[in-house]
């Protein structure tokens, strides 16, 4: 009997910018909804299992902007009993975007982010290069 295997090839076409930060969740969101003018909203957290197949929990928030269809997402990279991406882990949260309009439209949003006080850095990242890249699909 032939065996076929089926591999499965992921899009990661979304930009995604690295948030450095002391501040909860929710704070975050306040300063991001005021700075970038959004809504951010507290969506159902982000639920994923580890090797051991324990559940792990992770914030997650989302914005939507319907005239460009641009989806925002903030996850926090520390959850429950772990991290979302483990070989980031002084990331405290990642902001995935699916149809930034402009092509440098991450770099021009991370400057911005840069703005507030409380956040230490933040910076673009290419997903393609992350080892646990397949957490950041839902």
């Amino acid at each position: 009997m032939n065996k076929k295997i089926l591999r499965v090839n992921y899009d990661f076409d979304f930009a995604l910018i690295g948030i450095i930060s002391p501040m909860r969740a929710y704070r975050l969101c306040w300063f991001l909804n005021n700075q970038l003018k959004m809504n951010l909203e507290r969506e159902e957290d982000l639920l994923l299992k580890n090797e051991q197949e324990e559940e792990m929990f992770f914030p997650k928030y989302y914005f939507y902007i319907e005239e460009s269809e641009t989806d925002f997402y903030l996850l926090g990279n520390k959850g429950t009993d772990g991290y979302l991406i483990p070989e980031q882990k002084e990331i405290d949260f990642f902001m995935l975007i699916y149809n930034l309009p402009e092509r440098d439209g991450g770099a021009v949003l991370a400057k911005k982010i840069k703005l507030i006080q409380e956040i230490q850095s933040a910076f673009t990242l290419d997903p393609n290069k992350l080892r646990s890249r397949e957490n950041l699909l839902f």
